[in-house]
């Protein structure tokens, strides 16, 4: 059986690092998902210019997150 790779487009992949930036917010911080876009963390991250996960939240530094 052969396996297939998948290659996302760029904004395939910008909306896919999105999704996990809200998965991490939803699972990990707890935060209830119909919510998950209007709460005060999430829209603290947004203002801080956190928007994708693997560009922006896992480089954060414990400095970064004191700033929020």
């Amino acid at each position: 059986m052969a396996s297939t790779v998948v290659t996302l487009t760029p904004a395939e992949e910008k909306k896919a690092d999105k999704d996990r930036l809200l998965t991490v917010l939803v699972n990990v911080c707890r935060i209830p998902f119909a919510n998950a876009k209007n709460h005060p963390m999430a829209l603290a991250l947004k203002d801080a210019g956190v928007t994708l996960f693997h560009t922006d939240f896992i480089h954060m530094t414990a400095a970064d997150i004191d700033s929020l």
